[in-house]
């Protein structure tokens, strides 16, 4: 018998543990559908908020992508994604629309289309989930990871790094709406399990954890940026960061606090390591953007085989890595050292 994809997120039983995250690439209806199409359990559409500033951000968005040797390189699986972003450009009130919309086409393939809401001012965050509640969609995400956060313009976007404002935000959020809530963490956060424990006991059903990091890269031929500025950073790279992280969430806050990975995975391999570590479902969006929605297919493909191979489901494997970790002490004294 073939093995069981179908995993458990808190309140929501997913198809398999695939999820396509946020970004440029699901920022049409379009997209959207193709997205859930292709497999996903869930699609997180392009985050949004009630900000002009954030709109007019995306006029600037662009990728690259960098090799082994630090130059621009053919995207492929082994490269790092380099980009400058902003938030949806649409008007709020039509961007729900086409999310409800593409939300209705989930529904038949007994997946979900996810809104995804970024802080702006803060006295409108409560009303942009009621928005999303009344809209008729069925999962929110609160992202506030958002590497780009700190080159946008004042009030625009808002990435916290203090474990108590993160709270207040879920808090703020979790009061406005009855939807499932994850709430998005940044990677450079110096205790990302701090604000994981904060935004838990603010409210939150699922986290999701960590977002790219900020970069600057030179161009050794022009003298000048990579895009012209600093930019969000992702690649194979930083998959070992963000399975720390996962792996640390769910040995400080127990098996029954939900997690999503993301940050690097690039196949079906990948997958599993997020699995293994803690996450019940990974997003991915990096292997979406190099090769369009196929990616799904593909790494559900490879995780497939290797839980066959292994003999398990995917629910099995949560956390069984994470729950065999030793502390350096521990290591130490079962080496004999």
């Amino acid at each position: 018998m073939p093995p069981e994809l179908s995993v458990t997120l808190g309140p929501l039983a997913l198809l398999n543990p695939l999820i396509c995250g946020a970004g440029e690439h699901l920022a049409t209806l379009d997209a959207l559908v193709a997205a859930v199409d292709a497999g996903a359990a869930a699609v997180v559409a392009k985050s949004a908020n009630e900000t002009e500033a954030g709109r007019r951000q995306s006029d600037a968005a662009a990728w690259t992508f960098i090799g082994a040797h630090r130059r621009e390189v053919p995207p492929d699986a082994s490269s790092t994604i380099f980009n400058r972003s902003g938030l949806v450009q649409e008007p709020w009130e039509e961007w729900l629309s086409i999310l409800a919309e593409a939300d209705l086409r989930a529904v038949e393939r007994g997946s979900y289309v996810v809104a995804s809401v970024i802080p702006g001012d803060e006295g409108a965050l409560p009303g942009l989930a009621t928005d999303v509640e009344a809209a008729g969609l069925r999962w929110l995400e609160l992202n506030l990871s958002a590497p780009h956060a700190g080159e946008a313009k004042p009030g625009a976007i808002e990435r916290p790094s203090d474990p108590a404002r993160a709270a207040e935000l879920t808090a703020s959020v979790r009061a406005a709406t009855t939807l499932p809530l994850t709430v998005k963490l940044p990677a450079e956060s110096a205790d990302v399990v701090a604000l994981a424990r904060a935004v838990r006991d603010a409210g939150a059903d699922v986290i999701a954890l960590t977002g790219r990091h900020m970069g600057f890269m030179p161009d050794l031929d022009t003298r000048r940026p990579m895009l012209g500025t600093f930019g969000g950073v992702s690649g194979p790279w930083s998959l070992p960061l963000a399975l720390r992280w996962v792996a640390k969430s769910r040995l400080a806050l127990g098996p029954d606090t939900p997690l999503v990975g993301t940050g690097g995975a690039r196949d079906g391999g990948d997958v599993a390591r997020f699995l293994l570590a803690g996450a019940s479902a990974v997003q991915i969006a990096t292997s979406a953007i190099v090769e369009g929605f196929g990616a799904v297919g593909r790494m559900l493909g490879e995780l497939r085989g290797y839980l066959e191979q292994q003999g398990v489901d995917a629910r099995d494997i949560v956390g069984e890595a994470a729950d065999a970790a030793l502390s350096y002490q521990e290591v130490t004294v079962r080496s004999g050292s």
